[in-house]
C-alpha cells in the first residue's frame, strides 16, 4: 500500500513537470491529417525563388496516378524539375497550414528520383521566426516515409495565460546537388502530410509549471 501511494505521489510529481511517463502518455496523443494534396490548387504561383527574374521553374502538378503506397491516398502533388530548372527554389502551400496542438512529429511520403539533392521544411514559430528543417537526403530512388520530430526544435508552450500560439507550416525549400549530371531530370512526389498532437497544457497562474486542461 506505502509503495502505490510513492508510486502515484512520483506520477503526480513527473506529470506536473513535463516529465509524464511513457504510459501515462499513451492515451493523449493522436494522429492528424495537415495535407492531402485533394482540395487545393497547386500551380505555378506557388513556387518561388530568390534567383533572378526569368529563372526557369519546375513543373508542379497533381497526380491521381502517382501516389504513396500507403492507405486512402488518392492524389499526390508532382514537381518535375527539368535540367535546365535545377535551381534552388521553394513550394509554399496556397494557405499556410496552421496547427494550435502541441506537435510531437510530423511525417511524410516523399518519392525521390535520386537526385541527390535536399529538401527541407519551411516552419513559421509562434515567435514568427521562420526556419528551415532538414527532412531529408534526395539520394534515393522510390516512396520513403520521412518523419521530422518538430518537438526537439520548436518551443509550443504557451507564453501567456490562456492565449493560444500556434506553427504554422509554410511549405517546402529544394536545394539541389551541385555535382548533379547536367542531362539529369530531378522528379519529386510529396504525398499525405500527418503529424502526431496532443492537446497542450495551460500554465497555471503565478507558477512555471503545466497543468492539463
Amino acid at each position: 500500500m506505502i509503495a502505490l501511494k510513492n508510486l502515484r505521489k512520483l506520477t503526480l510529481f513527473l506529470f506536473l513537470f513535463g516529465m509524464v511517463p511513457i504510459l501515462a502518455e499513451a492515451g493523449i496523443w493522436r494522429e492528424i491529417l495537415l495535407e492531402n494534396f485533394e482540395l487545393s490548387n497547386y500551380n505555378q504561383e506557388n513556387l518561388r525563388t530568390k534567383l533572378e527574374k526569368g529563372t526557369k521553374l519546375p513543373e508542379i502538378s497533381l497526380s491521381t496516378n502517382f501516389t504513396a503506397p500507403i492507405p486512402g491516398s488518392k492524389q499526390a502533388l508532382v514537381l518535375r524539375i527539368p535540367k535546365d530548372a535545377n535551381f534552388p527554389f521553394s513550394l509554399y502551400f496556397p494557405k499556410p497550414i496552421e496547427v494550435n496542438a502541441f506537435i510531437k512529429e510530423m511525417t511524410i511520403p516523399v518519392y525521390s528520383s535520386q537526385s541527390n539533392g535536399n529538401l527541407t521544411l519551411i516552419i513559421e514559430s509562434q515567435d514568427a521566426e521562420v526556419r528551415q528543417l532538414n527532412l531529408t537526403s534526395l539520394n534515393y530512388r522510390g516512396w520513403k516515409s520521412i518523419t521530422v520530430s518538430i518537438s526537439k526544435n520548436f518551443d509550443q508552450n504557451d507564453r501567456v495565460f490562456l492565449q493560444k500560439s500556434s506553427i504554422r507550416i509554410l511549405g517546402f525549400f529544394y536545394l539541389p546537388y551541385e555535382n548533379n549530371d547536367p542531362n539529369q531530370e530531378v522528379l519529386i512526389a510529396i504525398d499525405d502530410i500527418t503529424a502526431i498532437v496532443r492537446d497542450k497544457y495551460r500554465p497555471l497562474r503565478n507558477k512555471e509549471i503545466l497543468l492539463e486542461d
